[in-house]
């Protein structure tokens, strides 16, 4: 019983070290002076769930990322990491941003 607490409690510092680096990755991409966005202004974003192994990304635009940033909301891929505690603000096609509810 021991060993299956501590390894939850593994796993969640490791997902919670995971999103600190996501989180810091996609900061310093935010405030690049050369942020490369796609023909429809999005930018490419790493999922910042607290899930170790994920490697998705998000396409968001980079005002809508600065804002949910400032306001400490998190980039999460929509579907792939869908909770009943954040509510949809906006959806474009298969983007889809969320905030705490």
């Amino acid at each position: 019983m021991a060993t299956s607490a501590d390894e939850q409690a593994g796993a969640q510092r490791d997902g919670v070290a995971h999103r600190v680096a996501q989180r810091s990755a996609n900061e310093r991409k935010s405030v690049a002076a050369d942020v490369s966005t796609d023909a429809q202004g999005l930018v490419e974003f790493a999922c910042e769930c607290t899930r170790a192994d994920c490697d998705r990304l998000v396409k968001v635009p980079l005002d809508v990322y600065r804002r949910m940033f400032d306001a400490d909301q998190y980039v999460l891929q929509a579907g792939h990491h869908a909770f009943a505690s954040y509510r949809t603000i906006i959806s474009v096609g298969l983007m889809r941003i969320e905030e705490r509810a």
